[in-house]
């Protein structure tokens, strides 16, 4: 009986305390592998770059010394695109330097790209990557004219450092892709006046359009027609002309009179006006006539057309 009352305590107080034992917490599983997020910040490359444009350039015209040069200048509301390596980064805002009509101008912007480094070349088109000469109207300026829409330019200049994605570059020198021209006809001594002309050259490299491909220029060649847009005063009329002939050439004229009669003219090339681009010609007096296509006199014997 004694030993019975000494078990029954022992046994409480082992109860006792397992009930007081904290039970542990389930032990929390982590991934040994922690995935890393970070935030790229994209920074646009700014781009400050000194440009100039030469005698007898591009885009804004002024003719000087009594009609005898072309000079052009800076307007601040041209656009530059970039390009490298064929493919477009973005396009500048030209500021203009001071002066009426300035020939130097500063062309800025800023623009997201990836792998640009120094010394790496880039090419700068204005106003665009396509050149037409479609469409022509015979006028210097004004709407639709040669400086609102025909004259093309393009520079070469290499990235010379970067620095907080400031870009600085060598100096840009811009000059045309085309030449202008002045054509004035006359006819027995007496200038006309065509409504309409189209011009085509015996080396059949009288440029229609092109487009800058990276590297080099697609081109496709044929005559232009120029659809005058008013008699001029002088008699004088304005053509953007691209010709990739580099010997000496003609270009053939056919003139469409305010009669609707039609003239032919043609005029001698030589191969120092087309070694460059960029030129402006002057030839104001080429001599037309007009053409006879009635049958020849006296009697027809073939059945075949006489000319």
């Amino acid at each position: 009986m004694k030993a019975r009352h000494i078990i029954i305590p022992v046994l409480a107080v082992l109860f006792s305390a397992c009930a007081k034992e904290p039970i542990p917490a389930p032990e929390e599983k982590t991934d040994p592998v922690e995935e890393k997020r970070t935030t790229t910040t994209v920074v646009p490359y700014t781009f400050s770059i000194q440009a100039t444009k030469g005698e007898e350039a591009t885009k804004a015209l002024d003719l000087v010394n009594n009609g005898s040069r072309l000079n052009a200048y800076w307007k601040n509301t041209e656009k530059v695109k970039v390009y490298k390596d064929g493919v477009l980064l973005g396009t500048l805002d030209v500021t203009p330097h001071d002066g009426e009509k300035p020939t130097v101008a500063t062309l800025g912007g800023s623009f997201i790209t990836s792998g640009l480094a120094e010394n790496d070349e880039l090419t700068l088109l204005i106003p665009r990557e396509t050149c037409d000469y479609s469409g022509q109207n015979g006028l210097l300026t004004g709407e639709n004219s040669i400086e609102e829409k025909y004259a093309y330019a393009m520079a070469s200049v290499q990235v010379t450092g970067i620095s907080n994605h400031a870009v600085s570059t060598t100096y840009a020198h811009f000059a045309n892709v085309e030449s202008i021209y002045r054509f004035g006809f006359k006819l027995g001594g007496s200038y006309i006046d065509p409504k309409a002309f189209t011009v085509s050259a015996a080396g059949g490299k009288l440029v229609q359009s092109m487009s800058w491909g990276g590297s080099d220029w697609a081109v496709t060649y044929g005559s232009l027609t120029v659809n005058a847009a008013s008699a001029p005063a002088d008699h004088f009329f304005y053509v953007s002309i691209r010709n990739d002939q580099t010997t000496d050439d003609t270009y053939n004229f056919v003139l469409t009179g305010d009669d609707d009669a039609l003239y032919v003219a043609s005029k001698a090339i030589p191969s120092r006006i087309l070694d460059v681009p960029g030129k402006f010609n002057s030839s104001k007096s080429i001599e037309a006539t007009q053409p006879d296509f009635s049958p020849a006199s006296g009697e027809i014997t073939d059945p075949q057309e006489v000319l």
